[in-house]
């Protein structure tokens, strides 16, 4: 077997030592370390790379080709991916449509699909919430599908399993609000470590400390789901400000618009995309652009 090379994924990395699943049927894990030159060419391998080895034995092998990724994403660090679950709560952690902006941003900057899910909604039942269900019709206006969920209420599951069938899906998202939850919910066997939120800060605790794919079930048909650590922060300032307005989705159809070619949709007058706020431009995802604008 040693010095045989085989195609695989890495599903899985710690410490500089990669899980990859060959593609054979059925398939083969291996531990494996990537071969100094990708580091001499500052290329870190991420999860969800599609990658060829060389066998040493029957459980270590190296890496030594990293094939052509149709995305990746920095943070979480991840490729190949063919859709996001952006997964917030209602509550417990409070939603912060600001942090769920910049991740809206930093995948459509990577032109992902992308899926809106609100977990947790059992807690806050956006019916007896006007304000809170407000927040998320923001969203459904802008374009986006919105799942509602709740991981221990069983709610929406049945539909993000649809969602998700036949794609590599990643959830991201913030610390607590219930990643992991959900995929033990959808895929039962994964059992993935949860946690309870600080009561000091009121976040969630970092469960997930390392990003690892999933099956979601027996065959490819049933999809794969990405387990990312969660954050409660996010850089996007490798994204241009020219760009801003283009990631914001229901922004598209105007910025060709305005009297001016290089218009910032800020102090402009005669600016096509101010002219539709109130009407095809929520007036919080403008005021969230503006602010990215002028932080970024």
């Amino acid at each position: 077997m040693a010095g045989n090379t085989a195609s695989g994924i890495i599903t899985k990395g710690v410490g500089g030592a990669y899980t990859v699943k060959t593609c054979d049927s059925p398939p083969r894990f291996f531990t494996c370390k990537a071969r100094g030159v990708f580091r001499n060419r500052k290329i870190m391998p991420l999860i969800g790379d599609r990658v060829e080895i060389t066998i040493a034995d029957e459980k270590t092998a190296t890496i030594h080709e990293i094939k052509p990724r149709d995305n990746e994403l920095r943070r979480p660090p991840a490729a190949n991916i063919s859709q996001v679950i952006i997964t917030v709560a209602t509550t417990r952690p409070p939603f912060n449509p600001g942090l769920l902006d910049r991740l809206l941003v930093m995948v459509e900057h990577e032109q992902i699909p992308v899926v809106i899910c609100v977990n947790k909604i059992d807690l806050e039942p956006r019916r007896e919430n006007p304000p809170l269900q407000k927040n998320f019709e923001i969203y459904e206006g802008a374009g986006y599908r919105v799942v509602y969920a709740s991981a221990t209420g069983e709610i929406g599951l049945e539909e993000l399993r649809r969602v998700m069938a036949g794609k590599v899906n990643l959830f991201a998202g913030p610390s607590g609000v219930g990643k992991s939850s959900l995929i033990n919910a959808l895929a039962p066997g994964m059992r993935l470590e949860t946690g309870e939120l600080s009561t000091k800060i009121g976040r969630g605790k970092h469960t997930t400390r390392h990003t690892e794919i999933f099956p979601l079930g027996e065959t490819d048909a049933d999809g794969y789901c990405f387990d990312t650590p969660g954050f409660t922060s996010l850089d996007i300032t490798h994204i241009e400000k020219p760009e801003l307005a283009l990631l914001f989705r229901e922004f598209r159809p105007f910025t060709g618009e305005c009297k001016f070619k290089n218009c910032a949709h800020i102090n402009e007058t005669e600016c096509a995309v101010k002219a539709q706020i109130g009407d095809a431009i929520h007036p919080a995802r403008y005021e969230s652009y503006v602010n990215l604008c002028t932080k970024s």
